[in-house]
């Protein structure tokens, strides 16, 4: 009787585990996603074992990237100070000056790039192993703002949404204002009752690429952290799946209506 009830539980802890694989076969991609509630910490998964797998954080870094500018002062305000575009034409969005929130939204990566040896190489691993990120491995100081786009930086969607409730609840080794100013910039959508905080990432470094959408949707009464990441192909530009699976799999858990605001 023992050992029936004990592997009752093994397939209910199974199922459990693998209830939101549909969202990833009606998009036809290769993925994972976790969603982890606030108020109990129960977790919705699709395929386990890829969610515990490191992948090149890429641009989801910004959020820890921009904890760390603030912190140490390269930038004072994120919606008033601004970096100088530097010339290079890289297309779209880009080619202009960038305060932090707008470099943040638009995914700048040579005004972080910029920011970051400001920061140093130093002071930058210091405060990446102090806030548990990934793996904690930025690399030697020749590659100082690489090492989010190529490695050897790593993290897991698990490992995403841990960091990611604790920016929420305050409890990283930053000041308070700094983290409630990137929370206020990676504000993504919003409709009556909810709000979704988060940012996209793209690491073209990888074969496939690794497509990432972490962050968390508040709602009237709680909070769902998400993490997921995927295969994708730059060929397709299938890189809009990225926001439609995450905010699906958040439909499916929460019953609430996510559709972008037009």
């Amino acid at each position: 009787m023992r050992l029936l009830i004990i592997l009752g539980l093994m397939m209910s802890a199974t199922a459990q585990a693998q209830e939101l694989d549909p969202v990833f076969e009606l998009f036809n991609s290769v993925g994972t996603i976790v969603v982890e509630r606030l108020s109990d910490q129960h977790q919705w998964t699709a395929n386990p074992e890829r969610a515990a797998q490191g992948f090149l954080p890429a641009s989801t870094f910004k959020i820890a990237n921009s904890l760390i500018i603030l912190e140490t002062g390269v930038i004072e305000d994120p919606v008033s100070d601004t970096i100088a575009w530097d010339g290079v034409e890289r297309g779209g969005s880009w080619d202009q000056d960038q305060s932090l929130r707008s470099a943040f939204r638009r995914s700048a990566v040579w005004a972080y790039q910029s920011w970051v040896r400001e920061v140093g190489h130093d002071r930058m691993q210091e405060l990446v192993s102090a806030m548990g990120y990934g793996n904690g491995d930025i690399g030697a100081p020749d590659s100082p703002d690489l090492f989010w786009l190529e490695g050897p930086l790593e993290i897991s969607a698990q490992e995403q949404i841990d960091f990611l409730g604790r920016l929420y609840s305050r409890d990283l080794p930053f000041r308070a204002d700094v983290m409630d100013r990137v929370i206020e910039i990676m504000e993504a959508d919003r409709g009556d009752d909810w709000v979704i905080r988060a940012k996209t990432g793209w690491a073209i470094r990888d074969e496939p690429n690794t497509g990432w959408y972490v962050g968390w949707l508040e709602t009237g009464d709680d909070v769902f952290f998400f993490a997921m990441n995927m295969e994708l192909d730059f060929a397709e530009d299938d890189g809009r799946n990225r926001i439609r699976i995450a905010r699906y799999a958040l439909e499916t858990v929460t019953g609430l209506d996510l559709s972008p605001e037009d």
